[in-house]
């Protein structure tokens, strides 16, 4: 994987690395750091998505409305997808419809490559 969509935005290898290592009170990054784990377990194994499609569909859209580094610091605005990332974090930690890849090897080789 050279690239990643997050919300309306595609992101390069690096870019996402950074992403998942910002750490702010804006609650744009924590939905994306969700959502980038999801789609890599997804692809790293080709791990069941079923549970977890409608979640990725919605964090997608949601981040085309509040773009990743727009701020978000809670209330009504977060609100309305705080479920859907105690979602994709459930997926992401094994705890719904397919085993995480935390472990799994090419994600080890990915970042290795940074």
């Amino acid at each position: 994987m050279e690239t990643i969509q997050l919300g309306c935005e595609t992101y390069t290898v690096s870019e996402a690395i950074a992403i998942m290592r910002h750490n702010s009170q804006d609650k744009t990054y924590l939905l994306a750091q969700e959502l980038i784990a999801a789609k890599l377990n997804i692809a790293c194994r080709e791990a069941n998505s079923s549970c977890i499609a409608d979640a990725i569909v919605a964090a997608d859209a949601w981040l085309c409305d509040h773009p990743i580094g727009s701020g978000v610091t809670g209330g009504s605005v977060w609100n309305q997808i705080r479920g859907t990332h105690t979602q994709l974090e459930r997926y992401n930690t094994g705890n719904l419809c397919a085993p995480s890849c935390d472990d799994d090897a090419s994600l080890r080789r990915i970042q290795l490559q940074q």
